[in-house]
Parts: C-alpha cells; sequence; structure tokens
C-alpha cells in the first residue's frame, strides 16, 4: 500500500465528513460500482428467479441474504481505485468466486444480521484478518464512529423501502395510457381483510423494485463504511503525518543532500566542544518533545416523493408493511441505544454495593503512571526536582502523578491510548472526585513545558505542589 498514490485527500475528518468522503468516492465511480454489484449478484438472482417465479418475496429474502457478495466486490472496486489503481474486468471476474465463499459461514449465517458490516467487512478482505487478531482489529476501528455506522445502517433499510416505492410509482407513471391492467387486475382482486395478499403479477413488479432500490442504496452504505474504515486508520495511523513528511521530502529534493552535509559539519564542531559525537547523540535522543492527539465531533439529513395516484388499497398494503419495518427498526435501534447506554440505568451507591476494581493502565502517552512507579510524596519529589534546575522531570511526575491518582482514587477510565485532551474531558465527566480543576491546571502546565517550551514561574510550580489534592497519595 503506497499512500503517496492515494486520490482522495488524506486528513483526520469527522464521522460525517467520512460518511460524505465514502459517498464521493462511489459518486466518482457509480456505474463501475453499480454494475460489478450486479455481476456479483445478477447469475444468482436469475437463477433463483427460475424456480421462484412464484414465490417472489422468497426470492427478495434469498437476494437479501446474499447481498454482502456484491458489497465485497464494490469494496475491492473503491480500494483499488482510492490507491490509484483501475481494476480490470478479468480481475474483476477473478474476485466474484472469493467474494461468494471468503469466510462463508461467518460472513453470511454467523455477522449476517451485523450493522457494522460496511466496516468490518474491510477488515476482512482488505487487511486479510482472521480469529482473535480480526475481533481486536474491528473493536478498534469500530470505537471512532460507531454511531455514524449505526445510524447507516437503520437509515440505509429505510432508504430502501421509500427508494423501492418511488421506483414503484415511477413504473405506474410511465405507463401509457390504457396500458395500466396490471393495476386494475390487482385493485379487483385485492382483499382489504388479508392487505399483505397481494396479487401475483403486482407482487413481482413490487420485488423487482425493491431489489433494485437495495443494491442503489447497498453501494453508498458500502462506501460510507469504506470512508469510515479509511478515517480511522487515518486517526490511528497517522497517514496524513506520513503523506506529509513523503510531500516534504519530495519538495527538498536535491537541497535534502545540501542540508544533511551541512548538519554533519556542525554536529562535528560541536561535538569537537562538547565531547564525543555519542554524547551529543545521546543528549539530543533525550528530549522528549513528541506526543499524539485526538479530537471527536458529531451532524444529520432528509427527503420527497412523487405525484400521479396508485391503486389506494395498494398504496395502503404498501404503507403497512413500511410501518411494520419503520417500527421494527425503532424498537431495535432503541433497544441498542438501551444497551449502549445500560451504565446509566444500575443504581448508584448502596452501602452494601462494592465497587469493581478500577481500571489499570499503567503506561499513558508513553508514561509509566503506575503507583509503584511513583515516589509516596508525589508534590514534595516534584518541588525537590524542580529546585535542581530538572524542570521537565518535576512537572512529568506532578503530571504522572495526577493521572496516576485520578485513575486509583478517582476512578477515572483513562486508557493507555488517551492524549491530554482525552484525559481532562474523562476527569471533567467524572466530576469533583477527580479534582478536575487542579488537574486541568496541571495538564496546561504540562502542555507548555512539554510543547512549546514555556517554563512556568516557580511561584505556579510552587502552588501547584502545595495545592495536591490527593491526600490520600501522601498518607499511604
Amino acid at each position: 500500500m503506497r499512500l503517496d498514490t492515494v486520490t482522495a485527500e488524506i486528513r483526520p475528518r469527522s464521522d460525517w465528513e467520512a460518511v460524505d468522503l465514502g459517498f464521493a468516492m462511489v459518486r466518482r465511480s457509480f456505474w463501475r460500482c453499480l454494475t460489478v454489484w450486479w455481476l456479483a449478484i445478477g447469475i444468482p438472482t436469475a437463477i433463483a428467479a427460475v424456480f421462484l417465479w412464484d414465490h417472489p418475496i422468497v426470492l427478495l429474502i434469498l437476494f437479501w441474504w446474499w447481498k454482502p457478495a456484491g458489497s465485497r466486490l464494490v469494496l475491492f472496486e473503491l480500494s483499488r481505485r482510492l490507491f490509484g489503481e483501475e481494476p480490470t474486468w478479468k480481475s474483476v471476474w477473478r474476485e466474484i468466486p472469493r467474494a461468494w465463499w471468503r469466510r462463508f459461514f461467518y460472513r453470511y449465517i454467523w455477522a449476517r444480521f451485523s450493522p457494522w458490516m460496511p466496516v468490518t467487512l474491510a477488515v476482512e478482505d482488505l487487511e486479510g484478518l482472521r480469529g482473535k487478531p480480526y475481533r481486536l482489529r474491528c473493536g478498534q476501528l469500530v470505537r471512532r464512529g460507531e454511531g455514524a455506522v449505526m445510524w447507516l445502517s437503520g437509515i440505509g433499510h429505510l432508504t430502501v423501502e421509500w427508494l423501492g416505492f418511488g421506483i414503484l410509482v415511477l413504473i405506474h407513471m410511465m405507463l401509457p395510457e390504457g396500458q395500466d391492467g396490471i393495476w386494475q387486475q390487482t385493485k379487483e382482486a385485492w382483499d382489504p381483510n388479508f392487505p399483505l395478499e397481494i396479487p401475483l403479477a403486482a407482487l413481482r413488479v413490487v420485488v423487482g423494485s425493491m431489489m433494485f432500490a437495495l443494491s442503489l442504496t447497498d453501494i453508498f452504505v458500502i462506501g460510507a463504511g469504506f470512508g469510515i474504515y479509511i478515517n480511522n486508520r487515518t486517526w490511528i495511523e497517522g497517514w496524513d503525518v506520513e503523506l506529509a513528511f513523503k510531500r516534504l521530502a519530495q519538495r527538498l529534493g536535491k537541497v535534502a543532500l545540501l542540508l544533511l552535509s551541512f548538519s554533519l559539519i556542525s554536529l562535528s564542531a560541536r561535538a569537537g566542544e562538547t565531547g564525543s559525537p555519542a554524547e551529543v547523540i545521546q543528549e539530543v535522543k533525550s528530549d522528549k518533545a513528541f506526543e499524539v492527539h485526538s479530537v471527536m465531533d458529531r451532524v444529520q439529513k432528509s427527503k420527497t416523493s412523487s405525484s400521479r395516484t396508485l391503486p389506494v388499497e395498494l398504496i395502503q398494503a404498501i404503507m403497512v408493511v413500511s410501518a411494520v419495518c419503520t417500527v421494527v427498526l425503532l424498537v431495535g435501534l432503541v433497544g441498542w441505544m438501551v444497551w449502549k447506554n445500560r451504565h446509566a440505568f444500575q443504581l448508584r451507591g448502596g452501602a452494601g454495593k462494592e465497587k469493581g476494581p478500577p481500571p489499570a493502565a499503567r503506561v499513558v502517552m508513553g508514561m509509566e503512571v503506575s503507583p509503584d512507579s511513583l515516589p509516596t510524596d508525589i508534590p514534595t519529589a516534584a518541588w525537590v526536582l524542580w529546585q535542581q534546575g530538572r524542570q521537565q522531570d518535576a512537572l512529568g511526575l506532578l503530571y504522572r502523578g495526577s493521572i496516576s491518582r485520578v485513575i486509583e482514587t478517582g476512578r477515572v477510565e483513562i486508557h493507555e491510548s488517551d492524549t491530554e485532551g482525552d484525559c481532562m474531558r474523562r476527569v471533567e465527566q467524572t466530576g469533583v472526585a477527580a479534582h478536575p480543576g487542579y488537574f486541568r491546571g496541571i495538564t496546561g502546565m504540562w502542555i507548555r513545558l512539554a510543547y512549546a517550551g514555556v517554563t512556568p514561574p516557580d511561584a505556579e510550580v510552587r502552588a501547584a505542589c502545595e495545592q495536591w489534592p490527593f491526600e490520600e497519595g501522601r498518607r499511604r
């Protein structure tokens, strides 16, 4: 994978910007994506239609069930085009059998109802992971953008229903006057007491409309999932930083050699003044300057319909089916939200309730924060370091100690991958028990010194040591 060949702008995006990136990639290759989707699904659908011509509902269920084969072909197309490659038709035909048989039991049975398929399918097909590594990678990538994926899944199903209904109305509108015999036959044969018993001829048209709507919707849902996947990897692996360095290297070109020569001359001159090259290199390497940052955001959308009327009874039947599907989706969404926020329904407090063990992050942002790595009296030790002129070590100790104490005594769920901003948000969400005011102050001092090189005045550091709020830490 060569990042310098990408055909889209690689940068950290919000979840909905990532969805828009996926939509843009699909729009750019719309007809190609739609064609490869139907290449994967078309032949099995035609064969099934021969045997299930009198059972269109069963055909529609089967068509929905093997939809991941078409999704895989769209993902294959988008992933190659993103990195500057245009797949040949020969390679597409070779990929079709793999799209059907690759992890058949897992993809078509065990995980068929998974709403996270648009994202996890990329982990399965593009990274080739299986078993525990696959589960860990999916958990890592789905953590960001989980809400957007769930909305995509729900809105995608609703879009299939309304788009199918729109296609049905369009077919009726396009029929010449006097050629709408099928609708007249449907109107005469339809019994209001059994609204779901639609005549076979009309049912075939309805199923055909739904199948075409499903294909149109799925390519955009898969594109959006691929956009979220690319965005998550950009956040986690720093693709934008890597690309920036590559562009910088290309711009510098021949100048890099001149700069390298100048650096070597300067280094040798400095080595003659201050010591051996090994000592100078060791001094440079001991500087702590680079850390990682991350942020989060969120957003929403709407729709329309057509004129020219269908038979009222048929419309009522379609609306009943749509209403049932909508209610099922809403119930599923509410159930998911309740499960997602189940911690909010747990009873707090209680004399006999025993709290679970606090999170045990030992290293945060490359800094050791476990209690056994810190002195017993953190503020006193930090002030001694400050008086010795070791400002970075002193503030680093205060900051590490604060993180350790909010984890241990404030029960803040800080993870090893969190940045300063993440830690600050978690402390503020926890409330007074984590002393957010003090933590905000010590975080600000640490960031100014570590990133901007601004040393706080002695009085401010002295006050931070004297106001250390984690008294239990001193008495341990």
